[in-house]
Order: structure tokens, then sequence, then C-alpha cells
């Protein structure tokens, strides 16, 4: 059992310790942060639906169809962070209305709100066996095309006249959609945010270069969330709420350094 719960934490904090460079490459904190908000509606919206569809399927698909709208209003020259604020104003109304619908037709109260607190250790093999594969996907396609999401990141118009900007676009919000969909069951909406903005922030401090800066962003995430586990465990407390903490300690020791 123990060894689950540790497996479990261990694959959404390298999924999000080799996401979060690659967010900050592309100056997307925001909209990293706003996946969330999109995970929290799929995911809700996928209960109703459940017996006619799986739901992670169902959950995965609204959430692409989502942050895809984000990156299309983008590469349509509406500016990031308006984009953004627009998804958030309509996934946390969409949200409300979708919780109170749920909580009041559906036996799922609990479930619901372990989708805001998040706890790994409800978690079952059949969700690990899906979030390994998720992990997969993130940790491939990232290994695959950290070069061009830098140069993206670094000299968009460069970058558009030696490769396919689009392309890794694409690449880059389907992992970021996918990986919070499924990893708000695990984490929880408040814990996904730290999960996927601190490691890289704490790495940034004394990371050199682009691979540099991507080991030192999962070795950072893999301690922190582990640690915290572990402390969880210990002291009997929420699992989510400490290895936040614990991210958050790990960037003020390096600040204060």
């Amino acid at each position: 059992m123990v060894e689950k719960w540790f497996l479990t934490v261990a694959l959404a904090s390298l999924m999000y310790g080799i996401l979060s460079p690659i967010v900050y490459a592309r100056k997307l904190q925001f909209l990293s942060a706003a996946s969330s908000h999109t995970a929290l509606l799929a995911v809700l919206i996928s209960i109703p639906l459940s017996p006619y569809i799986p739901t992670y399927l169902t959950a995965t698909i609204v959430g692409l169809i989502l942050i895809y709208g984000v990156g299309f209003a983008i590469s349509r020259g509406i500016d990031p962070d308006t984009a953004t604020s627009i998804l958030i104003s309509f996934t946390a109304s969409s949200s409300v209305l979708a919780m109170y619908y749920v909580i009041t037709n559906y036996e799922v109260g609990m479930d619901v709100w372990a989708l805001i607190l998040g706890d790994p250790l409800l978690t079952t093999w059949g969700d690990i066996i899906i979030l390994s594969a998720v992990t997969l996907l993130v940790l491939t396609v990232t290994v695959l095309t950290y070069r061009e999401q830098f140069h993206i990141g670094l000299d968009r118009d460069c970058a558009t006249l030696c490769i396919n900007v689009k392309a890794y676009d694409l690449a880059f919000y389907t992992i970021l959609a996918v990986s919070t969909v499924v990893m708000i069951r695990v984490v929880g909406f408040v814990l996904q945010h730290v999960l996927i903005l601190l490691p890289c922030a704490i790495a940034n401090r004394f990371a050199r270069g682009s691979k540099s800066l991507i080991l030192s962003s999962l070795s950072v995430s893999l301690c922190a969330s582990i640690f915290g586990l572990a402390l969880a465990l210990k002291l009997n407390l929420s699992p989510s709420g400490l290895i936040g903490l614990v991210m958050f300690a790990f960037y003020a020791l390096r600040w204060f350094r």
C-alpha cells in the first residue's frame, strides 16, 4: 500500500518536474496555472457522463478543447494573459455550476472535494496505470521537443523561420491539458498550481543551460514530493498540503542563500 502511494507521488512529481521548465521557457505560467481550472471543469463534466463514456476520456477531451481554444486565440494575436483571463472567467463560473449540479444530483460529494484538496492515498492501481502512460507521454514529448520549445520561448519570430512552430505549440498544449486533467485526481486543484510553477522557479537559481534546468527541476520536484508524502504519513496530515509547503520551503531556502 505504501509503495503505491510513493509511486503515485513520484509519477506526479516527474510529470510536473519536466513540464515546469517548458512552461517557463514558453512564458506561459499564467496559462499553466489556469489549466487547473480547466481540469476541474473537465472532470466535473465527465461525472454525469460516466455511465456512458469513461471518465478519463471525457475529461481529457473537454480539457483539450478548452486549452486548444486558448492556444488558437493566442495564435490569432490575442495577448496570452488576456486569453487566459477569459478562460479562467469561463471555467471558474462553469465549475461552480457544474459542482453544484453534481453535488445535488449524484452521491459523489467526497469525490468532488478530493478534486479540490487532492489525496494521493486514494489512488487505485488502475489510476497508476493511466498516470504511468501519461507521464511517459509527457516525458517523451518533452525530451523530443525541449530544444524547439526553448527556442520558441526565446524568439518566436526567429523560430518561425526554422521550424513548424504551430506543431510544437500543439504538442505543448496537448501535454499541458492531458497532464493537468489526469493529475487533478491525484494532487488536487490546489497543489497543481504549486507543482507546475515552483520546480523550475527553484531550479532556475542554480541551473546552467536548458538540460541542467530540466534535470534540476525534476530533482527538486521528486525530492519535495517524496519528502512531503513521508512527512504527511508521519504526522497524519494532508499529503497535498505538506508537499506544497515543502516545495515552498525549498524555494525559500534557495532565495535566502
